[in-house]
């Protein structure tokens, strides 16, 4: 398949999810399992929003990526700051000697991630408003059909999640849905953690953070937004 017939393939994939999906969360998750699976080399992927009424939202593939955008967050360094700030894709291929963003490096050395794509979205000479981001295992995974493929993906992406979000106006996005929505990611991020620390499925992490609320007598939210730091602590106290 030539990168003309890729790049048809994709924008009807992700017209296709447009009209499919009922929010912009489905979208988000549809754009990161798409390039999951159509970058040869990724085993993850995450998308995360930086437009005003969306910015901290992001959305992954599995709790591998989801580890690494919180912790890419919380130092506010990794592939997905500086692919933002720079407005043009940030590539590593090797992690393990990687010295810009040492939490985010180690961190992703630990989740057996070894090489990282990070593709800004962004309308013509705009602003982005939000990031790609591919993970390999392999050191050097991406091989100029797989930039290219992922950096195709993230410019379709673009004008389908910009058209969606537009569909939203200050009346609809409410103060109380955009706290929803960061409250949500927080939630995906602690299921995740407690999957990869117990080795569980989805459905049990979350009854494990439910019950921990309910004994507790406090919200999930805050029971996973302190699960999230707590995972993250050790990474903070490092010089």
């Amino acid at each position: 398949m030539g990168p003309e017939t890729a790049g048809v393939d994709i924008g009807v994939e992700l017209a296709a999810l447009v009209v499919a999906t009922s929010s912009l969360d489905e979208l988000l998750v549809g754009i990161a399992e798409l390039a999951a699976g159509a970058v040869a080399a990724a085993v993850s992927a995450s998308v995360a929003l930086t437009a005003p009424a969306w910015s901290g939202h992001a959305i992954a593939v599995d709790e591998r990526a989801a580890r690494l955008e919180a912790v890419q967050r919380r130092h506010g360094a990794g592939p997905g700051t500086d692919a933002l700030r720079a407005g043009n894709a940030i590539e590593v291929g090797d992690l393990r000697t990687e010295r810009r963003w040492p939490a985010f490096a180690s961190a992703a050395v630990g989740a057996g991630v070894h090489a990282v794509r990070a593709v800004p979205m962004r309308v013509r000479d705009g602003a982005p408003i939000g990031v790609l981001t591919v993970y390999g295992t392999a050191p050097a995974a991406f091989d100029p059909p797989g930039r290219g493929l992922a950096d195709r993906i993230a410019g379709f992406a673009t004008v389908a999640v910009t058209g969606t979000m537009r569909s939203y106006d200050d009346t609809t996005l409410s103060a109380r849905l955009r706290q929803a929505l960061v409250s949500r990611s927080a939630i995906d991020q602690a299921i995740g953690i407690v999957m990869a620390e117990q080795g569980c499925p989805a459905e049990k992490a979350l009854t494990v953070l439910r019950m921990a609320a309910k004994n507790r007598r406090a919200t999930l939210q805050a029971v996973a937004a302190e699960v999230v730091a707590r995972t993250e602590e050790p990474a903070l106290s490092r010089p």
